[in-house]
């Protein structure tokens, strides 16, 4: 039932359901930005949204491992999509009625921020329940190229989609996509075996959501994933802040070389994962501590040209496809080394603590670097992100050893 070259039946309703939903999320996403934009022309909006898709799922990740670990993960992910879908089905209908507000808006997105901070670590903890250990890379693989191939494709279909279609069509498009996403999931058969770890409640609630934490900390090698966790979304977090000043430095119109350098980093993400698929046996720590390093080496790059005056954006879109690749690699690592060190009834918290990590470092990122960048120039916030990340890999390595 596992073993076969496309993983098996039940992981490819999983992957083709996200597939659907990752498509039509980054379509929705492009929309929405440009329907806040020409409603409220307004950057705290703007920021508002963007808090809103991430906060309250943050609050809400405390407590939805132990769901997941608890009750069945195929139904927390069909509930999940089918929240999700109504609530961008609720978004597009207003928007037909010409009644769609900015509150609207904000309230749905805050909505599908929570639903998806039960479906994200959900998805990762059921991996491990659909395959052999062995294929858990190539699984994991194939699921971070759904975000490779939708952040390739996504921002292109996204723009021209609202100026074919119009907003109120990408919408149902997007509830559309979590509905069919829903459906596929339905299709899905665990091993009966997984039937075991639903029991009821047996302990305090706050008691519970503990044990993920001491599990965690009470095991060197856990500590150091999630801890390299929390520093790759730090960093990618700087990066995603940098890169629009970085574009508008460069030759060309600087909106167009943004785009350039979102789908090149889109493209290193579809290789990483191309890549990763072939890393069975690559899969241990010291692995990600060196894509850490190799990350550092990018931001000397990217820091090295600056300070060298360089404008063509060839050179920039060649450093932020290695980006995407150790994005991804780092990515289909730590998913596939929580897995297989995780025993099946803690993977949900295990995977909502991992999520929380990365999900608040963005953030934190995106205010620290906002405001460093406005008292240092980009050649010297990328030596430093390098030279911080360099020297963070040596010492973890070393701590590992």
């Amino acid at each position: 039932m596992k073993g076969n070259p496309c993983i098996n039946r039940n992981f490819c309703f999983l992957w083709s359901g996200r597939i659907i939903s990752q498509l039509g999320d980054k379509i929705y996403l492009i929309a929405l930005a440009w329907w806040i934009l020409e409603k409220t022309n307004s950057p705290a909006t703007m920021g508002l949204s963007m808090t809103l898709s991430i906060l309250p799922g943050i609050i809400a990740g405390i407590f939805s491992g132990i769901f997941i670990d608890k009750r069945n993960r195929k139904l927390i992910l069909i509930s999940a999509d089918i929240i999700r879908g109504l609530m961008v089905l609720i978004v597009a209908w207003l928007s037909m009625a010409g009644q769609l507000e900015i509150w609207h808006i904000l309230l749905a997105t805050a909505a599908i921020s929570i639903a998806s901070s039960f479906f994200d670590p959900c998805v990762q903890a059921f991996i491990p329940q659909l395959v052999n250990e062995v294929d858990l890379p190539k699984a994991n693989s194939l699921n971070q190229m759904v975000e490779g191939l939708s952040s390739i494709a996504g921002p292109a279909l996204g723009a021209l989609a609202v100026s074919v279609c119009g907003f109120t069509w990408v919408f149902y498009f997007n509830a559309l996509s979590y509905l069919l996403s829903g459906l596929l999931e339905s299709f899905i058969f665990p091993p009966a075996f997984t039937a075991l770890h639903y029991n009821p409640f047996k302990t305090a609630f706050i008691e519970e959501i503990k044990e993920g934490f001491r599990f965690i900390i009470g095991d060197k090698s856990m500590l150091l994933i999630i801890s390299v966790i929390g520093i790759a979304h730090f960093f990618v977090g700087s990066l995603m802040v940098t890169l629009p000043f970085l574009a508008q430095g460069l030759q060309g119109q600087g909106v167009q070389n943004l785009g350039y350098l979102q789908m090149t980093m889109g493209v290193g993400l579809l290789l990483g994962s191309l890549i990763g698929v072939r890393q069975t046996n690559s899969i241990h720590e010291s692995r990600l501590l060196q894509l850490i390093m190799i990350f550092g080496l990018c931001f000397l790059a990217i820091s090295g040209a600056q300070f060298l005056r360089a404008v063509s954006i060839i050179i920039f879109s060649a450093v932020t496809t290695v980006f995407g690749i150790v994005i991804a690699l780092a990515s289909i690592f730590w998913q596939s080394l929580l897995q297989i060190k995780t025993p099946n009834n803690m993977a949900g918290r295990i995977f909502s603590i991992a999520n929380i990590v990365g999900n608040t470092s963005l953030p934190i990122a995106y205010s620290v670097f906002g405001i460093i960048l406005e008292k240092s120039p980009i050649s010297i916030t990328m030596l430093f992100c390098g030279i911080c990340l360099i020297a963070l890999s040596g010492f973890m390595s070393a701590l590992n050893k």
